[in-house]
């Protein structure tokens, strides 16, 4: 058995776990009619080489995708991803906290089109979703902010003044103000992900939108609260097929750069 076929035995193997046992057709199954030399590809690299890589297991690889999935608003392949995560064991109130949680990364449209596919996913499925309704509008607006403050610095670790200049007009101190709030103290805060999980699915969108600033930030936080080089280099490599390869690219010059500076 050549190389090439062994992957795609392995792709098969992948993908038939996200159908739990029955091999899906993918989700646009005519552009192999158009396109076979490309889907022999994509089960060779995408699902039998990328998927099966060991160093994250394929809730944390589904996580990834959704992620990605959401933020560049591929609504096809996300809609089939959605339902991939129910059969590979994600729960329904982490699928749709990792679409929440995208929402200050991608933008509220995208997000609300998102959590409007998973809700005719789990009504599919007759999956009696109760939301969590965790935010609470009477809290004291400091406590949230100091909240914010805190799972930040837990992320990140201390501020000692360095890296990006202080705010020069009172409309952009309003706004650190205001993301700290519902960004870092309401989004960051909620239960459903694990500080882990949230460092991972950030990494991915800032990377296929090629947001590289945000992007060090993140590789640093994820650093700092112990996630391996080799794992957070696993989650690049993981974006290139789908948000391609330029991208997971750049982010892995800059976080080698990172890695390097110890």
């Amino acid at each position: 058995m050549t190389i090439q076929e062994e992957r795609f035995q392995q792709g098969l193997e992948i993908r038939s776990k996200f159908g739990t046992g029955t091999l899906s057709s993918g989700s646009v199954p005519e552009s192999m009619d158009i396109a076979p030399d490309l889907h022999r590809i994509l089960g060779e690299v995408l699902f039998g080489s990328l998927w099966a890589r060991p160093a994250l297991n394929m809730e944390t690889r589904e996580m990834v995708t959704l992620s990605v999935l959401t933020v560049l608003q591929r609504e096809t392949q996300l809609k089939r991803h959605l339902g991939n995560a129910l059969n590979l064991g994600l729960t329904p109130e982490q699928i749709v906290e990792v679409l929440i949680h995208m929402t200050f990364y991608g933008g509220a449209p995208p997000i609300l089109n998102a959590l409007g596919m998973a809700a005719a996913i789990f009504k599919e499925r007759r999956i009696n979703f109760v939301p969590q309704q965790v935010y609470d509008p009477k809290e004291d607006i400091e406590a949230v902010y100091q909240r914010g403050v805190a799972r930040r610095n837990e992320l990140m670790g201390e501020s000692t003044g360095g890296g990006r200049p202080g705010p020069t007009t009172n409309a952009e101190r309003e706004f650190g103000r205001l993301t700290t709030e519902y960004y870092w103290g309401s989004i960051w805060t909620r239960p459903g992900l694990t500080l882990r999980n949230r460092s991972i699915c950030t990494i991915s969108a800032l990377t296929v939108l090629g947001r590289h600033g945000p992007l060090r930030s993140h590789i640093r936080g994820a650093l700092h609260i112990g996630m391996s080089q080799e794992e957070i280099t696993e989650v690049l490599i993981h974006t290139t097929l789908y948000g391609g390869i330029p991208f997971s690219r750049e982010a892995m010059d800059i976080a080698n750069e990172i890695y390097r500076a110890g």
